[in-house]
């Protein structure tokens, strides 16, 4: 089937046969569309009718405010979900836009047929639902770190969180982040300008260094 190398190596369709596989895509109406970077893959404010799935490529979720400000919430990797927690909770549209990062390939589920249990309670729905509860869960815990970091006081207690946190999850010290500085700032709901000169301050400190968005913690203890 097209495109089952990808499916099958994602978290929610893990452990998935060709066959059965095949059969899921019928059942969740799907649909496979390629996007450019900088392309809009869901628009804020449009009816939600699908749940994307990443399978090539990666996209930014962002959140534009009544005044225009644009806040980025998160990151989207391939094997990532998006619109799931609001299919589930019965938003009529989707909060926010979904922006390709690079040349993206993305699967469509409907989400009426995704998060509605086939009528023969069949057990390949039931494992891509366990599956994607299993992310929404994980999905939450990312959000609590960013609330987390979004809370210390000052840019660069921010700056330090998000970093701390990434060189964790990356397990080294040297890391990369998927953001350039404009959606940095925008994560951190920081002003960019002001990101800008405390990263070169920190880096003078002896604290981090860095080139583009790749990272490195140095010494901590000069904090």
């Amino acid at each position: 089937m097209e495109h089952f190398k990808e499916i099958s190596a994602t978290k929610i369709f893990n452990g998935i046969t060709e066959f059965d596989c095949q059969a899921l895509m019928f059942c969740f109406n799907t649909k496979f569309k390629q996007f450019k970077k900088g392309d809009s893959i869901i628009k804020q404010g449009d009816t939600i009718e699908d749940v994307v799935l990443i399978l090539k490529g990666s996209a930014i979720v962002e959140n534009v405010d009544l005044l225009g400000n644009i806040s980025v919430v998160m990151n989207l990797n391939v094997g990532d979900v998006y619109g799931a927690e609001s299919a589930y909770v019965g938003d009529d549209t989707y909060k926010d836009s979904v922006i390709a990062s690079e040349r993206t390939l993305v699967l469509f589920m409907n989400k009426h047929r995704l998060i509605t249990p086939c009528q023969n309670k069949c057990k390949r729905h039931e494992m891509v639902v366990k599956s994607l509860m299993q992310m929404i869960a994980e999905r939450n815990v990312e959000l609590m770190n960013k609330l987390t970091q979004m809370s210390k006081k000052t840019i660069r207690d921010k700056l330090l969180s998000y970093f701390y946190y990434e060189s964790f999850k990356q397990k080294s010290k040297y890391f990369s982040i998927p953001f350039n500085k404009t959606e940095l700032a925008n994560y951190l709901a920081v002003d960019r300008s002001a990101m800008s000169t405390e990263l070169k301050k920190m880096r003078e400190d002896g604290i981090i260094d860095f080139d583009k968005n790749e990272y490195r913690l140095i010494n901590s203890n000069k904090l």
